[in-house]
């Protein structure tokens, strides 16, 4: 094998799955990134056997062959090479070569044969969408993502597709998060648990301009966009019925400047206890005041004016969940939408298309388990 490529091109793609690679491996080969001739192109695919990434770099092919390399060691020459053609060509007992300028290295390679296979299912029905559309369909979900490793069917993103609708959820158990948006034909619904490591690839390596598409197998999602295909494995079980869950009968809505309600929880939060971040909500005519108070350190206060007409309200959140909601909403306008102060709350960007609602724990009774929570708790145990 032996070919030339162009440094920027080429670092560009070992980025693009790299971090796919885990440091700590059982099976020596998965430290290493494949480099595969593909016509006038170089292939580099790496994979932890849950998650694989495939990109082509153009390249001048000199002679066709395979080999892998530390993919850590590889990006790691790349990057400090200069904005160069690079050549590389593999030698006697899978040693690499590699000259850019007047640097040359040799690297220790392993023959590509026990490499797994990171390939498309070839009966997979493609969905085509914006690369911008699914970025902000993430963000505006995957916060609420569980990291609780004995909830493992909480551990990725829901992808729920069907008609022309495509929908996202992800949970942990005390707060709930979906995204949904008109897409094209979907054809028969699917749905697939993606694992929160394929959610946070998917995420580095979307663009802002470009089509992707993705697909949902048996067992398999799949994302692919020009000269790049992601696979990831789908997490097995059951998902909690989040539909069951969704505020019901809400007849209460008040708006704030998403700005401006962060900023405000962000400094009373600072006097919240710092296990439950718990703060209260007391809603009053033409005003909020947010609160919280710590019997170790004391207690803080702000008012914010609103246009609210209803009877006083009292609700608890916890601030972290308000925070990670409005960090992905941070302009505009939001709808605080609610029943009573015993009820699950719901928040949505006013102004954006994309259909995202986001429940947050109620915290008013703390001696018994919130609304939300144990709504989830009871689907996830009828499931």
């Amino acid at each position: 094998m032996e070919v030339v490529l162009n440094r920027d091109a080429f670092l560009k793609g070992l980025q693009m799955v790299q971090n796919i690679v885990e440091p700590r491996q059982t099976l020596p080969i998965l430290a290493n990134v494949l480099l595969e001739t593909d016509g006038e192109a170089v292939r580099l695919t790496a994979t932890d056997l849950e998650v694989g990434a495939r990109v082509a770099v153009p390249a001048r092919v000199a002679g066709k062959g395979a080999i892998t390399v530390s993919a850590r060691k590889l990006a790691e020459i790349v990057k400090e090479l200069p904005a160069a053609d690079l050549s590389l060509r593999v030698q006697d007992n899978a040693a690499v070569s590699l000259k850019c300028g007047t640097a040359s290295y040799k690297l220790v390679g392993m023959a590509p044969d026990d490499f797994p296979p990171v390939v498309a299912s070839a009966q997979a029905a493609w969905i085509k969408l914006e690369a911008k559309t699914l970025r902000e369909m993430l963000a505006a979900t995957s916060f609420a993502i569980s990291h609780d490793e004995t909830r493992y069917a909480l551990n990725g993103v829901l992808f729920a597709l069907a008609g022309k609708d495509a929908r996202l959820v992800a949970t942990d158990g005390h707060r709930l998060a979906m995204a949904s948006r008109m897409v094209g034909n979907v054809g028969a619904a699917v749905t697939g648990i993606v694992p929160r490591k394929a959610v946070v690839e998917i995420q580095r390596v979307l663009g802002a301009g470009e089509e992707v598409q993705i697909a949902l197998t048996e067992n398999q999602f799949l994302m692919q966009m020009p000269n790049f295909l992601m696979t990831a494995r789908l997490i097995e079980g059951q998902f909690p019925n989040y539909e069951m869950v969704l505020p019901k009968n809400i007849d209460k809505s008040v708006e704030f400047d998403c700005a401006l309600l962060n900023q405000a929880v962000r400094r009373v939060a600072l006097m919240s206890d710092e296990r439950s971040h718990a703060i209260r909500f007391h809603l009053e005519a033409n005003q909020l005041v947010i609160s919280a108070q710590n019997a170790e350190e004391g207690e803080a206060s702000e008012n914010i004016q609103t246009d609210y007409t209803g009877e006083d309200v009292d609700i608890g959140f916890n601030a972290q969940y308000l925070q990670d909601f409005m960090n992905v909403n941070s302009e505009g306008k939001i709808a605080f939408e609610f029943k009573d102060g015993n009820s699950q709350a719901q928040l949505r960007p006013v102004s954006m298309l994309v259909d995202f609602q986001s429940l947050t724990e109620c915290l008013r009774s703390p001696p018994r388990l919130a609304v939300l929570e144990k709504a989830l708790a009871d689907s996830l145990q009828q499931t």
